[in-house]
């Protein structure tokens, strides 16, 4: 009776963490598609309502993720209480608090940071002309990242779970 329940147990933790590690991949499309989100909106806001960036990066985060979400207002509250000299510092220093939150991988964070460099730099057509090719980027990024979660989503779940019938086996 004992073996069985230890045997289920073993079973259903491995088989536990299987399916957490496959949701890795699920979480990144979901932030990638959330700062796609953002751009769109931000671009709204500063290019087409001229808000100031410390407000747009507060009006778009209400409607992100968490994770994200908390790098767009620590981003806007650095700005606003001037703790940093510009946009780019800001996000370097929002990015080292909420890294371990985000599943982005460093080419993405590369491509967003390099957005965030140019961020208010030049006219309107420049803008508009930094916001779509960061897009068609991070476009390019989910369509990778949807593929990466077909092949390996299943993989981490059967692998949970055949770890812990290997385990059981040892055991017995």
């Amino acid at each position: 009776m004992l073996k069985v329940l230890g045997s289920i147990i073993i079973i259903a933790s491995t088989s536990t963490i299987g399916f957490l590690y496959s949701m890795v991949f699920s979480e990144r499309i979901s932030q990638i598609r959330d700062i796609q989100y953002i751009l769109n909106m931000l671009e709204s806001e500063v290019v087409f309502k001229s808000t100031p960036v410390t407000e747009a990066f507060y009006n778009v985060s209400l409607g992100c993720s968490e994770a994200v979400k908390k790098l767009l207002i620590t981003i806007s509250n650095l700005l606003k209480e001037k703790q940093v000299e510009g946009i780019i510092q800001a996000f370097d220093k929002s990015l080292e608090l909420v890294k371990s939150e985000l599943y982005l991988e460093d080419e993405e964070i590369e491509v967003i940071r390099t957005f965030m460099q140019t961020l208010g730099i030049g006219d309107l057509e420049a803008q508009k002309k930094n916001f779509n090719i960061t897009l068609e980027k991070l476009k390019t990024f989910e369509k990778n990242a949807e593929e990466a979660k077909k092949k390996k989503e299943r993989l981490y779940q059967y692998l949970g779970v055949s770890f812990g019938i290997l385990i059981v086996i040892i055991l017995i």
